[in-house]
């Protein structure tokens, strides 16, 4: 018989076997990777609503996962076995959560909380992929505790639960996540919010709003996700940001997509910028891919130019570039068209 091959660093069957063991080392192996290997079992990596019943060994893994978060002495194990019964799509992890997990001062408990939003939020993924009256009411039931935990004492649980908000929600989370951002004090759980809401797809009007004034926020990573937020709804008043993460090599990849998206509605100081980094034979091969590719939506003409002499490249990798930006060229373009 041939072993089962796997991506995971174990498979099924020895997370199944290491789940109770006495070593803490592999016990938290099995956790960590048990619902996944189980959904790679099924040919899936997203979370599945009622996973465990899709396969004759979902029930030791839903046993498992359960154990673990009731009984097992370590903490982050407990942590990691929400996590995995959120993958599954079991509605049983509203009711197995402690409600102590939310009061605790231990040093594993922010962990603990930080899992449990992560378990809601996969829950509510899944079972808003189904249509029967157990996966709504899950579903509902899920959202309710985000939402309480947008309000909660903890920063890294309404941090989390920002996120989960946007993921379950979309657009309909707007109004949850601007509330939390005007009242948010926390650098860190702002920068969340505002990220959060840049995954509305778009944010809508009054995310717009609240965004814009956090493109001067002192905090940097929350001002850039800010403008980064603003560019998705296609609004121009993050532009100054993204000239500014022009100069940080771990942003500009970044920043030159989101002004290729805004096109002509970037601030005027994008062409001299863009087109610096685009003919500068110092830039890097993929990042003068990405520089040519918002060019040619600053100035078509200009950006094609570096984009054929990019397609004769020797590496294969800049020419495969390349062809990505001409593809995303002609999708802005068809979508300024519809607009």
């Amino acid at each position: 018989m041939s072993a089962t091959v796997t991506e995971l660093p174990i498979t099924l069957e020895a997370a199944l076997r290491d789940a109770d063991v006495l070593d803490v080392k592999a016990r938290t192996l099995a956790i960590t990777h048990l619902a996944s290997a189980y959904l790679e079992r099924l040919g899936r990596s997203r979370p599945r609503w009622n996973a465990q019943a899709a396969h004759p060994r979902g029930p030791e893994v839903l046993a498992a996962l359960l154990r673990a978060l009731e009984r097992d002495p370590a903490a982050p194990i407990q942590a990691l076995a929400a996590a995995g019964l959120g993958q599954l799509g079991a509605p049983e992890l509203l009711d197995v959560v402690p409600p102590a997990w939310f009061t605790s001062t231990a040093p594993d408990a922010a962990y603990q909380r930080e899992c449990a939003a992560i378990g809601w939020t996969l829950l509510g993924v899944a079972a808003r992929q189904a249509s029967d009256d157990l996966a709504q009411r899950t579903c509902d039931s899920a959202l309710a505790r985000l939402r309480a935990g947008l309000r909660g004492e903890q920063p890294e649980l309404r941090y989390q639960c920002a996120a989960g908000l946007a993921e379950i929600e979309g657009r309909g989370a707007e109004y949850d996540l601007v509330e939390a951002l005007e009242r948010e004090t926390h650098a860190a759980v702002r920068s969340a919010l505002v990220s959060a809401l840049g995954e509305l797809d778009p944010p809508g009007p009054r995310a717009c709003e609240a965004l814009a004034p956090r493109t001067a926020d002192k905090h940097l990573p929350t001002a850039f996700a800010a403008a980064l937020a603003l560019t998705a709804a296609r609004d121009p008043r993050g532009g100054e940001q993204l000239l500014l993460a022009l100069d940080r090599p771990d942003d500009r990849g970044r920043a030159l997509e989101a002004l290729a998206a805004l096109g002509p509605l970037a601030p005027p100081g994008a062409l001299p910028a863009v087109r610096r980094l685009a003919r500068s034979v110092f830039t890097p091969g993929l990042t003068r891919v990405r520089a040519a590719y918002a060019l040619a939506r600053l100035a078509p003409a200009e950006g094609e130019a570096v984009l054929a002499r990019l397609q004769r490249a020797l590496r294969a990798s800049v020419r495969e570039a390349v062809v990505d930006a001409r593809e995303g060229l002609a999708r802005l373009a068809a979508r300024d068209g519809l607009r």
